[in-house]
């Protein structure tokens, strides 16, 4: 394995300008760029392109376009998992979504961070690439569960986990971990009462 990818996948600073990568990001392209070419009327043909496209998909998964992946490879979906359009995904680490979770539109999965001091950002430069310069990344995971609802236009940060059942708000920003069954809101998001609540 790469030792940039496998830096990536562990969650350590990496260089995200490495040729690896780049060449991984530009194949997702081409098997985006096939599924986008299927017909919306061809069911079975954009499952299977979607197929192609994911990492794992456990069943039938809808995603309306438009969308965003970076890798693809690193997105895992349960059975019968709905993505509304607009939906980013930057997937330099896992994103797992589970069944029958509902995603509305525009929201944004977002597991690459990077260094806060500006001094550690970038890298000595790595040759005559696409991107000659190192980007130093960080990326964390993002899992989320069965049966939840992530509302239109919210953000899920890097290493965030969300329990089964439970309802993001439209427009949220979600920084930590939610457990399972209850309504958060806001930026940064907060709980505000569980979904058993009359």
């Amino acid at each position: 394995m790469n030792e940039n990818y496998r830096k990536m996948l562990a969650g350590e600073p990496h260089n995200g300008g490495d040729a690896y990568l780049l060449d991984l990001q530009a194949q997702a392209s081409t098997r985006k760029a096939a599924l986008d070419a299927i017909s919306s009327h061809d069911i079975e043909g954009r499952i299977g392109a979607m197929q192609a496209l994911l990492g794992k998909m456990d069943g039938p998964c809808m995603i309306r376009p438009p969308f965003t992946v970076e890798y693809g490879i690193h997105l895992h979906f349960g059975a019968f998992v709905f993505i509304n359009a607009g939906a980013t995904f930057l997937d330099s680490n896992i994103i797992a979504i589970g069944s029958q979770t509902m995603v509305g539109p525009n929201a944004q999965f977002i597991t690459a961070t990077h260094p806060i001091r500006p001094e550690d950002r970038f890298g000595p430069p790595v040759g005559d690439r696409p991107i000659p310069f190192s980007v130093v990344n960080i990326s964390k995971p993002i899992t989320i569960g069965e049966k939840c609802w992530i509302g239109a236009g919210a953000i899920i940060m890097p290493g965030v986990t969300i329990g089964d059942g439970t309802v993001v708000g439209a427009g949220a920003v979600v920084t930590k971990s939610l457990p399972a069954r209850v309504v958060a809101v806001g930026s940064p998001a907060r709980i505000i009462r569980s979904v058993d609540d009359a």
